[in-house]
């Protein structure tokens, strides 16, 4: 496969505006299985017009949601029912604000508009599987799609009530996860990787640190010996899940599956899905090809070896790929004047310490601007932009969100808004 790097024009320069939100969200122990930032596939952010809502895990079992009311204030919803695993937030056209959570995502909170006294009402219609991403379309129909066995997909329509107006299932041979989605009238996308798990006495244990469950002390449990290998990410289109739910077209994106040598391998993992103003599908991932035993590769590589890649075609067409640089994530936005913004990250697995922007003319992908490099106050984990694909309007500037460092124990909560380069 031919992946030409990418050409750098001259850098533009760009405004970063930080405010924090809080101090008392993300690494909270309260006997849960939750982090702030756990779901780094799920849309954790999204703008309305004037509104921007953010979600968070307020400790280990429950969710909240912030809006923010002016520059540096920021007012909290009340704790949502408790969950084994993130969210997210979408937002339709009459800016009514939907979280869709639970296990396996099981259920859907509608708030009423705006969300300013958090009423919301609790529907439990469907289900999908675990490490789920959901979006939202021009008509208000909500996908929601999960793995890890099958992608365990479902459709829900604002006609009925919110129930599930479609719904289906395509087995993996492998355990897959984290899928990010998109929906477009009635075309369905998402973008997943390998989750399954490995064991061994050959390979070193993790540790996850929680409150005993008798005595409700912090404890750092070991677990079982074995490695995680995500060695290929997937990209599947349903062209039409009405009138064809099982016609689920599949593409390998990205492979490293030649690294890998009795537990020792490299990794990929995809980082964002896009559908741009003209119809095209984008699609980031990374790979990192050095070969590790750690539990989950990239706690072992060198980041500097890592590369992230930005494919791009028709849906169900064929991809072009590009080489972006030595960064291990990114998210893509779309602005007003139809440029494409890059925001790119570096740094290890629960601990990026840069974020750079870039800006490229749509169509051209090819080349694209110098990235610079925008100032952060701390390292941080995952990176989250308001996206069109959560039902987000668009400003001027760019909605970002984020969280300390996940193996900082950070419990920071922080906004920015990037002006966009024109």
């Amino acid at each position: 496969m031919e992946r030409a790097a990418v050409k750098y024009g001259p850098a533009l320069e760009a405004e970063f505006e930080i405010e924090q939100i809080g101090t008392g969200a993300g690494y909270q122990l309260r006997g849960g299985s939750g982090a702030s930032c756990w779901g780094y596939n799920q849309s954790n952010i999204v703008r309305w017009g004037e509104q921007v809502y953010a979600l968070s895990w307020r400790d280990d079992l429950r969710l909240v949601v912030y809006r923010r009311r002016g520059p540096g204030q920021w007012e909290e919803s009340p704790p949502l029912p408790p969950v084994p695993q993130n969210g997210n937030v979408l937002v339709d056209q009459q800016g009514r604000l939907h979280l869709i959570s639970g296990a396996d995502a099981s259920w859907h909170a509608l708030f009423e508009a705006p969300a300013r006294n958090w009423k919301f009402e609790l529907r439990e219609y469907a289900e999908a599987d675990s490490r789920f991403g959901a979006a939202i379309n021009g008509q208000g129909q909500i996908l929601v799609a999960g793995g890890l066995k099958q992608l365990a997909w479902y459709v829900l329509d604002p006609e009925g009530d919110y129930r599930a107006l479609a719904a289906g299932r395509v087995q993996h041979e492998e355990q897959r996860g984290y899928n990010f989605t998109a929906f477009a009238g009635r075309a369905a996308h998402a973008f997943c990787s390998d989750d399954y798990f490995v064991g061994g006495e050959q390979f070193s244990r993790g540790s996850v640190s929680r409150k005993n469950p008798a005595s409700g002390e912090p404890e750092v449990v070991q677990t079982e010996r074995g490695i995680y290998p995500v060695l290929r990410t997937y990209y599947y289109y349903c062209p039409d899940v009405f009138a064809e739910p099982e016609n689920w077209r599949m593409e390998v994106i990205s492979d490293v599956s030649d690294t890998y040598e009795d537990g020792a391998r490299g990794t990929t993992e995809q980082q964002d899905l896009l559908l741009d103003d003209a119809g095209s599908i984008h699609l980031i991932y990374f790979e990192n090809r050095q070969p590790v035993r750690t539990v989950w590769a990239s706690e072992g590589q060198d980041p500097g070896k890592s590369r992230l890649y930005h494919a791009v075609g028709e849906p169900g067409g064929e991809l072009r790929h590009f080489c972006l640089g030595n960064f291990n994530s990114g998210r893509l936005y779309q602005g007003m004047d139809g440029n494409m913004h890059y925001l790119l990250t570096r740094g290890r697995r629960g601990a990026a310490t840069e974020l750079w922007y870039s800006v490229g003319v749509a169509g051209d992908w090819g080349c694209i601007s110098r990235p610079v490099r925008l100032a952060m106050p701390t390292p941080f984990w995952h990176l989250y932009i308001n996206t069109r694909r959560a039902g987000g309007t668009l400003a001027p500037f760019i909605d970002c969100y984020w969280t300390g460092p996940y193996q900082g124990k950070s419990n920071e909560v922080w906004y920015a808004r990037l002006q966009v380069a024109g």
